[in-house]
């Protein structure tokens, strides 16, 4: 079983999901300290897969985000988020011994090590697990700067110090440098274990650590990171007998007798206060036979506003720039309306993980899962649909299905209305990387010289991609707007793919369709200046066209 609580310090909680074995009888309990970054992105379900093995073997397993992360309370990018994250590390710890499990071992992944090393003493662990760590804080910085700079590039008048899915004050970033886990600064008279990739094992920083390591450390070598971490998320794979290998290693550092779990869980919390003092709070639900895991945010008491459905890209989850939807869904809540933000299937923490799953992105259950979303909470007409990527493509799905006052598309490059069958979009993400797709090249050479009356044709017949065909299956209500807000890079594949003269076409039917294009930004939203316009384009949107419960005031989130 899988809890889903908040805990920690009520004026700046941390969200968390515990793991259980059905009956609660645990021999001891685990923190799973997450990565920070885009490992984060990548690693979230496979630590949720950790803590389904570990509740198997009769460990409790606490995973959360950090205060300033994820969907805890706080805003990222702090001075002080390193004593932030060290303290969130200490109450996950409090939170499982105050359920009544004494015996508490930590297990962290990425750069969550540098900083599961530290807190271990502090918060007197069991045991240790360093899953693929970052041994070098120097060097996690390095890297993360140099991925932002391949994949993002110039976004706007971008601060040096960009990383990566990650917002860090450059105190945060100094502690950070100064961090490394050796022999030396690995915690004395405690069992640990690193496990580590094979193809590191001749690097520097490797042999340092395992030329000298303590009495009671041990190292192992495996293979399946890359193939978890170093690929696009679609295509990641569950390395399996590592993490099999890891909980049976922490299941013998526990005793043998098992005691009852006791955990109190609060599904709400105060993440925040207006200006003029109104809480802002956040209740946890869940919604259908699937039990899509739902956050609702709102000014206290507030049931009358108009509502945000918030859509994540791909099949990502809320941290790194996932972020974005947390915080909008705060700002909503202080201009006076609510948010919805939520796992659809086979993301986060909505559904087990099992290994292999099928992905739905482009796919119909993703819209069927908004669709009960909306019916199971009873939101009207009054209510906006924002997504990115193929999050924006369920929001235009849902606006064919249902009516709304306003749909908007972060990003979109997808413009059919016939969906993907579950899985395909791998298929096509692994074949475009080996380039073994087939057609592709015909299709983009047709595309150039094809007349523009052929073109709706083909479209309609779901041969090319117009965006015509699903900007006007969204258009249908005369009431509703749809604003497709598009990067550099998404403006050239809507060029190309004849955009702007199929939001003439429909603008001349009477269809409200806004366009907006941006100097700067990339796809996912990797920079902070364009997640930073792309939220205020969104707020101002909102504001013309849904109803709020009180005039906007200054957020003091």
């Amino acid at each position: 079983m899988m809890l889903d609580t908040w805990f920690g310090d009520p004026e700046s909680p941390n969200l968390g999901f515990l793991h259980l074995p059905d009956d609660r009888e645990v021999v001891g309990g685990v923190v799973i300290c997450p990565p920070l970054g885009y490992d984060q992105v990548l690693g979230y379900r496979a630590l949720r897969f950790v803590g389904q093995e570990l509740a198997a073997q009769g460990i409790a397993a606490l995973r959360f985000d950090y205060v300033g992360e994820g969907d805890s309370a706080g805003q990222s990018g702090t001075a002080q988020a390193p004593e932030l994250w060290m303290s969130s590390v200490a109450r996950a710890a409090a939170y499982l011994r105050d359920s009544g499990i004494d015996n508490v071992a930590l297990l962290s992944l990425g750069a969550g090590a540098l900083i599961a090393n530290e807190a271990a003493l502090t918060v007197d662990a069991t045991a240790l697990v360093h899953w693929d760590p970052e041994l070098s804080g120097r060097r996690f910085l390095r890297r993360q700067r140099a991925l932002f700079e391949l994949t993002v590039g110039h976004d706007g008048p971008t601060d040096p110090s960009a990383l990566l899915s990650l917002t860090l004050h450059p105190d945060a970033a100094a502690w950070l440098r100064t961090r490394e886990i050796t022999a030396a600064t690995l915690p004395v008279g405690m069992d640990a274990l690193i496990v580590g990739r094979r193809a590191y094992d001749e690097n520097p920083a490797t042999l340092r650590l395992t030329s000298n390591l303590p009495p009671r450390a041990e190292y192992r070598s495996v293979v399946g990171q890359e193939e978890l971490l170093d690929v696009p998320g679609t295509l990641a794979v569950l390395p399996e007998e590592t993490i099999a290998g890891m909980s049976e290693w922490l299941l013998e550092r526990f005793p043998r007798a098992s005691v009852p779990a006791r955990p109190l869980v609060n599904g709400r919390a105060v993440v925040g206060h207006t200006s003029d003092g109104t809480p802002i709070v956040e209740k946890l639900l869940r919604i259908g036979p699937d039990r899509l895991f739902v956050i609702t945010t709102s000014r206290e008491d507030d049931n009358e506003s108009g509502v945000v459905v918030q859509q994540p890209g791909a099949a990502e989850h809320r941290v790194g720039p996932g972020r974005f939807q947390v915080l909008a869904a705060r700002e909503l809540a202080e201009r006076g309306y609510r948010a919805v933000r939520f796992d659809r299937r086979v993301t986060g923490d909505t559904t087990e993980v099992r290994p292999g799953e099928p992905n739905f992105i482009f796919a119909n259950e993703w819209v069927d899962d908004t669709d009960r979303l909306i019916a199971e909470l009873g939101i009207g007409e009054d209510v906006a649909h924002a997504g990115l990527c193929a999050g924006g493509w369920v929001a235009a799905r849902m606006a064919e299905r249902r009516p709304a006052r306003l749909t908007v598309m972060f990003s979109p490059n997808y413009f059919k209305t016939a969906p993907l069958r579950a899985g395909e979009y791998s298929v096509l993400t692994q074949s475009s990387r080996e380039g073994t797709r087939k057609f592709i090249g015909l299709k983009r050479r047709i595309r150039g010289i094809l007349p523009g009356w052929a073109w709706p044709i083909l479209g309609r017949l779901q041969l090319f991609h117009d965006p015509a065909i699903l900007l006007g299956a969204s258009t249908r209500d005369r009431n509703s707007t749809v604003a497709v807000l598009l990067t550099p890079e998404d403006e050239e594949n809507f060029r190309a793919h004849r955009g702007p003269d199929a939001v003439a076409r429909l603008i001349n039917r009477g269809a409200d369709i806004r366009v907006t294009s941006y100097a700067y930004g990339d796809h996912s939203l990797f920079g902070a200046e364009v997640r930073t316009t792309m939220l205020t384009d969104l707020l101002s949107l909102v504001d013309e066209k849904l109803t709020r419960s009180v005039t906007p005031t200054r957020s003091r989130l």
